[in-house]
């Protein structure tokens, strides 16, 4: 099997925090729905792992929730 984009990477990272912070903040499907402003649809294409969304949306849904997003991009450890 191929492995993921750093893109798909990134969104799989982000959907399961996503995932975690519903679950912590103990979110009903209909509060879920209105906080991360998702059809009900969506929220199960979320936590079915499908990976439809991009990261502008992800990114969007995480703050929505509580959640800071940081990005950082660096040289490899070795490399000038």
């Amino acid at each position: 099997m191929a492995k993921p984009s750093a893109s798909a990477a990134l969104r799989n990272k982000l959907r399961a925090k996503i995932i975690a912070r519903i679950e912590q903040l103990d979110l009903l499907r209909s509060a879920a729905e209105q906080a991360l402003g998702m059809t009900a649809a969506q929220i199960s294409r979320l936590q079915g792992n499908e990976d439809i969304f991009s990261l502008d949306r992800l990114v969007d849904a995480a703050m929505r929730i509580g959640l800071s997003v940081r990005i950082s991009a660096t040289r490899p450890y070795g490399r000038t």
